[in-house]
């Protein structure tokens, strides 16, 4: 599975003129952009409840792909081969013949040892685009339910396995490298699915709590202790849990009703991130906050927080909570 023939015969068979714009355009999605746009959509224009367990999928993947990335330190197909392009782009590999040598094994120790010896190596296995596609359509599929959900199956599948042949073919990832990432981040997904508070009080909801309280006290020190877990994305995660933590304790809002609602409440909370952040931002400046991990896992914590019971406040507000008439109350 670490072999580059696959890399060779898909770059050479697929050489079209518009081939590469449209595979680095489908991987420039696989991005935290686009993915920050994705949760902001379903939170606030759809169901908060189903876009909360699409953002714990989402961030737990992305810390589980950068503790599996440094912990395996492999390489990529362009470095360890220099017949495979790297984005279109010749002469980047370590090493000219270092792939495998069959489907079981692994690239050849020089390979391995050229990338570690790099002053910032950038790893391969797993595939964090893969990751995180697989996890953020696994938690869609099941955070809005089976029952309908045919478009979005077909998303579960196809968008994984388009993000996965736009990696192989950039010659970013061995086709172990987008197996693993669809494995964790199905799991992933379905525990996002399984372990988010259900919107009402009920009993089963405490070893849920207990379970997510424990992971994200132990991802935050992780975080501030080593360098496995990346700080910003643990401070995420943290965040995310103080607004779980808040809504049990305030009640979940009612879900948009009307277009006007859905479009309101998105671009309220693209507002409100557009100006937490920089002031945020001048909050460190202005009081000299070291770049320290400890820093940057409490001000994403805090961040996070605050665009989101921000959003959820001025769900309440006006024309953006107005009632429909007609309409039975939606279920979170």
């Amino acid at each position: 599975m670490f072999q580059t023939h696959w890399h060779v015969w898909l770059q050479s068979f697929f050489d079209a003129a518009w081939m590469l714009p449209l595979m680095n355009f489908v991987s420039a999605l696989g991005y935290e952009w686009a993915y920050v746009l994705l949760i902001v959509v379903c939170s606030f224009g759809v169901r908060l409840r189903a876009g909360l367990g699409i953002m714990m999928a989402v961030l737990l993947m992305s810390m589980a792909t950068h503790a599996i990335k440094q912990g395996a330190a492999l390489p990529r197909p362009s470095d360890v081969d220099i017949h495979v392009l790297d984005k279109g782009r010749p002469d980047h590999a370590l090493v000219a013949d270092g792939a495998a040598g069959s489907f079981w094994t692994l690239p050849t120790d020089e390979a391995i040892a050229a990338l570690r010896a790099q002053p910032d190596p950038d790893y391969g296995f797993i595939s964090g685009h893969v990751g995180v596609a697989t996890a953020a359509m696994a938690a869609v599929v099941l955070c809005f339910g089976i029952r309908g959900a045919g478009w979005r199956i077909a998303l579960l599948i196809g968008w994984p396995l388009l993000m996965a042949l736009s990696r192989m073919y950039l010659g970013r990832h061995f086709l172990s490298d987008v197996l693993g990432g669809w494995l964790v981040g199905i799991a992933l997904g379905a525990f996002a699915w399984r372990y988010m508070p259900q919107a009402v009080r009920v009993p089963r909801n405490l070893p849920r709590h207990l379970t997510l309280a424990a992971l994200g006290v132990g991802l935050a020190a992780a975080a501030v202790i080593t360098p496995v877990i990346p700080a910003d994305t643990a401070g995420r995660f943290l965040g995310m849990l103080l607004v779980l933590g808040y809504l049990q304790v305030r009640g979940w809002p009612e879900d948009p009703r009307t277009p006007w609602q859905r479009l309101g409440r998105v671009l309220a909370v693209i507002g409100l991130y557009l100006i937490i952040s920089p002031v945020l931002e001048g909050i460190a400046v202005a009081f000299a906050m070291p770049d320290a991990p400890a820093v940057d896992l409490l001000m994403n914590a805090v961040g996070t927080a605050a665009v989101f019971v921000g959003g959820i406040a001025l769900a309440g507000w006006g024309p953006l909570a107005r009632r429909v008439p007609g309409h039975d109350a939606a279920a979170n």
